[in-house]
């Protein structure tokens, strides 16, 4: 099943979430995602996890939430780089009618992270917006 038939699949609201991290680089052809991982508004939060989604402790101290192949963040940040998931919501490109965070986002992303898994994305994706612009 591909990217947006999953998302999909969730029934998920609305302008609550948007598919960070590896998702759009999925969905722009830039490399595979196994898992999807969404920002998603506090109310959505407390919706999923009375959903009996799981919660579990981020790399980053703070908390997510997990359903399968799903993660769920109120927060997706790193060092200075901390946008609410409203902020990420109102710049979603549409692709088939799930939100997805612009690349430029997620390379904001990544650059502040600077994790050496990182860098090879980072490269993916220079390359993809110089040839695209």
């Amino acid at each position: 099943m591909n990217i947006i038939n999953r998302i999909k699949s969730l029934n998920l609201p609305p302008n609550q979430f948007v598919v960070f991290g590896s998702g759009p680089m999925a969905i722009h052809g830039l490399r595979e995602s196994e898992d999807v991982d969404l920002l998603v508004t506090d109310e959505l939060y407390k919706n999923l996890k009375n959903l009996d989604w799981k919660e579990q402790a981020s790399i980053d101290g703070g908390k997510r939430l997990v359903n399968g192949n799903f993660e769920a963040y109120k927060r997706w940040e790193f060092g200075k780089y901390s946008p609410s998931p409203e902020e990420i919501i109102a710049v979603a490109e549409l692709h088939d009618d799930i939100p997805f965070a612009p690349l430029i986002e997620v390379l904001k992303w990544k650059r502040a992270s600077g994790r050496p898994k990182d860098l090879e994305d980072i490269k993916l994706i220079e390359e993809y917006m110089s040839k695209n612009d």
